[in-house]
């Protein structure tokens, strides 16, 4: 048994994990043969099908190995950890919904660990994932010769089973768990990493063009409240909080992580959840019923209209009186069907108040994590957001007293850019004088208005004469120098919300704006001519 492992397979682990696999595999007695490299939703783990004979057991079969990398400080966090986690807490469940773990996991000496798990529906040819099967039936992926195609209605109404029997059968109950209430940021941080509102994480520079706590959004008439202020603690800061609804979760639901069986008919009931890294114990249970819709929404806007989108945020927002007439047939059944059912599994609680609260909360985060996916067009952003948006503004309703700041939601008439630019360039001489005279609260809800495009001119020039300043300039962005060439670069706003300008002196720092939360932010340069 020189080597056990085929060229195939060799060649593409690598010479380090070719080395370790063949190595223990011939310690264990085992062949590996490669069928077929996989790609599977958003999984960064290189993951195949192969063949495996046994020669201890005579016997030979089909798996799916993995290949992925742990962090040095997150072992028992781990798919492999995560997933027999959920074989340990619902073995009925498991059995029957989630592939079988063989063997312990192998190390590779570069840090990465080799897994291996039984075929998820026991056979490749019977099963298939939900989003092929539904891009199939909208036209959106080639037929294949010999395999079944069915109704969009169809795989819409398998995506709704899928959601019962998961709450019904895996979760069971609902549960609130021992940890204290939460702040909007934290529930939203039982979604997405809120690493990724800082520096170098994958929202920072598009919340950095949103930074007030209300956003002027295209199609909306008024302000809403912010989904990436209300990510970084503002908006409702500490004066909303939350009991999450907790249970057993598969943490990352979507229709590329589940597979029914299509042979010898669409069988909805036998479905089959993989990629289990995300499975938790207690996990948020409004997350995944959330995700799921939302992901294939991801999947299918190209098959949507603007009209239908519009219609689709509101009835997103209200399946059960939504313009389910305004959106495609088999989309309005899923959203309508998820909410169906998750609404009928949780009144039995008598928490159904709860889980509208904690919904709308999820719409908002969920939309977050898909404005961050490199996966999401960037065209469809604009739609998440304004989606996100909306859903915070429904929860405000319901919690009107759930506010950070009390600042008006509805922008005074006029232009905002000239007073803005002045509390920029003047911020760091403002905050002292407002401290010295016990004002800082007042600034506070200002910079908020300013970061929201908000005009507070009348309210800022009483504010500045509060603090002993003296009358802003009204003609600000001008230096008294116009028609007169001046030699250097000009500098406007980063955040494109004012009309401030300024020149670099030659040798001279770089000019900052100064209306970021958590620091100063270079203005942008253009070269002058």
């Amino acid at each position: 048994m020189s080597d056990a492992i085929d060229e195939q397979l060799r060649e593409g682990l690598g010479p380090e994990k070719a080395q370790a696999l063949s190595q223990w595999a011939q310690m264990e007695r085992l062949r590996f043969r490669l069928d077929r490299w996989l790609v599977n939703g958003r999984s960064r783990a290189l993951v195949a099908l192969v063949t495996e004979d046994d020669e201890h057991n005579k016997r030979a079969r089909k798996l799916l190995m993995k290949v992925s990398s742990v962090a040095d400080q997150a072992f028992d966090q781990a798919e492999y950890t995560r997933h027999r986690d959920a074989v340990k807490d619902s073995p009925d469940f498991a059995a029957a919904h989630l592939a079988k773990l063989v063997h312990q996991p192998l190390r590779v000496g570069d840090g990465s660990w080799i897994t291996f798990q039984t075929i998820a529906g026991k056979s490749f040819d019977d099963v298939q994932v939900l989003t092929v099967l539904l891009r199939r039936a909208l036209d959106r992926t080639p037929a294949e010769v010999g395999v079944p195609r069915f109704s969009a209605q169809d795989i819409a109404a398998a995506c709704v089973a899928v959601v019962q029997d998961v709450l019904h059968s895996w979760t069971r109950t609902p549960h609130f768990g021992k940890e204290p209430s939460l702040t909007v940021r934290e529930f939203f941080g039982l979604h997405l990493p809120l690493s990724h509102l800082e520096p170098k994480g994958r929202l920072y520079d598009r919340a950095q063009l949103f930074q007030g706590d209300e956003v002027t959004l295209p199609g909306e008439r008024d302000p809403l409240p912010n989904p990436y202020a209300a990510g970084q603690g503002g908006y409702f800061g500490n004066a909303a909080f939350i009991q999450p609804l907790r249970g057993m979760t598969h943490g990352d639901l979507h229709t590329d992580n589940a597979l029914v069986r299509i042979r010898p008919e669409l069988e909805p009931s036998h479905y089959y959840l993989i990629d289990n890294a995300r499975y938790s114990a207690e996990g948020p249970l409004t997350r995944d019923p959330v995700h799921l819709v939302l992901y294939v929404v991801s999947r299918t806007s190209d098959t949507l209209s603007d009209p239908q989108k519009d219609a689709l945020i509101e009835l997103l927002l209200n399946p059960a009186t939504g313009p389910a007439d305004l959106v495609p047939g088999w989309l309005a059944g899923l959203v309508t069907g998820v909410h169906r059912e998750s609404s009928g599994w949780i009144e039995p609680s008598g928490l159904a108040t709860e889980w509208r609260d904690q919904t709308l909360l999820s719409l908002a985060a969920c939309s977050l994590m898909f404005i961050g996916r490199d996966s999401v067009r960037d065209t469809d952003k604009p739609w998440y957001l304004r989606l996100g948006a909306r859903a915070l503004q429904a929860f405000a309703e319901r919690h009107p007293t759930a506010r950070l700041t009390r600042t008006s939601a509805v922008a005074d008439s006029g232009g905002s850019g000239t007073w803005i630019a002045h509390l920029c360039r003047e911020m760091p001489d403002i905050t002292r004088a407002a401290e010295e005279e016990e004002q800082t609260a007042d600034l506070v809800d200002l910079r908020e208005a300013a970061l929201s495009g908000l005009d507070r001119a009348e309210r800022y020039r009483e504010f500045v004469r509060k603090i002993g300043g003296p009358d802003p300039n009204t003609r600000y962005g001008t230096d008294g120098t116009e028609g007169r060439p001046e030699p250097g670069e000009i500098y406007f706003c980063p955040l494109e919300l004012c009309d401030r300008q300024e020149r670099r002196e030659p040798g001279g720092p770089l000019p900052l704006c100064h209306l970021p939360r958590e620091a100063a932010k270079p203005m942008r340069g253009a070269t002058s001519t």
